[in-house]
């Protein structure tokens, strides 16, 4: 009995999350009430509070589920990348834009939340936010220092090369979910070819040689054509 309690107890705090993240993602934690996310999770006030302090600390679950979700899947396209190869580099940055521009657009309103100045009054969730943030240009400048070792550029300051790339992204994501312009692919194309012309002007001539008719060569798949 006690274990189908404790079970039942782990469903309800799941629907409550996942109630909560539809209506966070589609009306903003401002316009969502407790009472909502109970309803939708087809239970009671009640068994909300049991679950969880308020709905900050409701919000702060979801954010860290849905950019950690982000993170590992940009660290799984980084594993996929063939640093050695220049056109695999360029299809593995697009798809790393690609991944995160995505995430903002499916969860529109948690991540406006996030891009509002008025949330820093949380101070918990600006440090989560902006330590993400930093793990991400993390992984961005290791790719870059591959590509030092590689030979395939010469990049003195890998991380600030990442933090400038980085925030064209959360501008144009700010953007887009404001005007709903550019959609999340053109976006990261966008971003690609601005990243991409950085990595072209840190190239040494030998390899630019070599890189530049491949990037003419209408060979990339569909889906990464710049």
């Amino acid at each position: 009995m006690a274990r189908r309690t404790l079970e039942q107890l782990a469903e309800t705090r799941q629907n409550l999350i996942d109630s909560a993240t539809k209506l966070f993602s589609e009306k903003g934690v401002a316009n969502t009430q407790i009472a909502e996310i109970a309803a939708a999770a087809g239970t009671g006030i009640s068994a909300f509070y049991k679950q969880f302090k308020d709905k900050e600390e409701l919000f702060l679950i979801i954010f860290e589920r849905i950019f950690s979700a982000m993170h590992d899947n940009i660290l799984q396209a980084r594993r996929q990348m063939n640093m050695r190869s220049p056109l695999d580099m360029v299809m593995g940055v697009q798809r790393t834009y690609e991944i995160a521009f995505d995430t903002f657009y499916q969860h529109r309103e948690i991540s406006l939340g996030l891009f509002r100045s008025g949330f820093s009054s949380s101070g918990s969730m600006d440090d989560h936010f902006w330590q993400l943030c930093n793990q991400v240009a993390n992984e961005m400048s290791k790719d870059l220092e591959l590509g030092n070792q590689a030979g395939l550029i010469t990049i003195t300051n890998p991380r600030d090369f990442a933090d400038a790339t980085f925030g064209m992204v959360l501008q144009l994501a700010h953007r887009m979910l404001l005007e709903n312009t550019p959609t999340p692919h053109e976006a990261a194309k966008m971003c690609t070819k601005f990243t991409l012309g950085g990595l072209i002007l840190s190239m040494p001539p030998t390899v630019l040689t070599r890189v530049l008719p491949l990037l003419a060569t209408p060979q990339t798949p569909t889906s990464t054509t710049l």
